[in-house]
């Protein structure tokens, strides 16, 4: 399977996933931290803490599991894909203090581009080696 090749041939990168569980933890902090200038931050904070555990997982096994693929496959697909429910939509806004709004809008594009950099360097490994 796959999964066993991955494994055997030691395309595990401990360090990607360690930068992984660090740039969750950021999203998940600034996310907290803006949550009342967004009506549904909830669920986007709980989506990241469950994925934080799937990554802790995968480091403290220090193996790529069929679930974790495919979550990782998955979240490149909807997270940045640019609709309602996306990351690359996610912002805040209070429009009595824009500039509130404008440095949570920076901090949170930062978090998220962080995340999406390494999620994609991990995906892209993982691709390469399954064709």
């Amino acid at each position: 399977m796959l999964f066993n090749i991955l494994r055997k041939k030691n395309y595990f990168i401990e360090k990607d996933f360690i930068e992984l569980k660090n740039s969750v933890e950021e999203i998940i902090k600034v996310f907290e931290k803006y949550k009342d200038m967004r009506k549904n931050s909830r669920g986007y904070i709980k989506e990241m803490k469950r994925f934080l555990e799937e990554i802790n997982i995968t480091i403290k096994e220090k193996k790529l599991t069929e679930k974790e693929l495919i979550n990782l496959d998955d979240l490149t697909k909807t997270y940045f894909n640019f609709h309602d429910n996306s990351l690359s939509e996610y912002g805040v806004y209070d429009k009595d203090d824009l500039e509130k709004t404008n440095i949570a809008n920076r901090e949170i594009t930062v978090v998220i581009e962080r995340f999406k950099k390494i999620l994609y360097k991990i995906t892209e490994k993982v691709m390469y080696h399954m064709i």
